[in-house]
């Protein structure tokens, strides 16, 4: 009798640590929305309507699209966004403008290095 009722609190508190270390898990890890402040996103880029080109993430990688063209990208690279840093899959969501091909260059320098 003793053992059934030390099986079932053995397993009751085993369930409970693991919720428990699942939800601790949880509130660490940040929302996708909050890994970048839209505070953050709006100093560090123009607008994207003013932008000569601009990166965005397509197919799990990094596309460049060029002028007002939005629906197909002039380039697919072979930068690969789940190998970036979560703040930079966060820019590339959204869209990153650049002002021109020199600074769209170093961007895709800099995100691939």
């Amino acid at each position: 009798m003793h053992t059934r009722w030390r099986a079932a609190l053995l397993l009751a508190l085993g369930a409970l640590a693991a919720r428990s270390a699942g939800a601790a898990v949880e509130s660490v890890r940040p929302a996708w929305e909050e890994a970048l402040p839209r505070e953050i996103y709006n100093r560090l880029t123009l607008r994207e309507e003013e932008a000569a080109f601009l990166l965005r993430s397509r197919d799990g990688r990094i596309a460049v699209y060029e002028g007002g063209e939005r629906r197909k990208p002039a380039l697919l690279t072979d930068i690969e966004i789940s190998q970036l840093r979560q703040a930079d899959r966060a820019l590339l969501e959204k869209g990153i403008p650049a002002e021109d091909r020199e600074q769209m260059l170093m961007l895709l320098e800099d995100l691939g290095s």
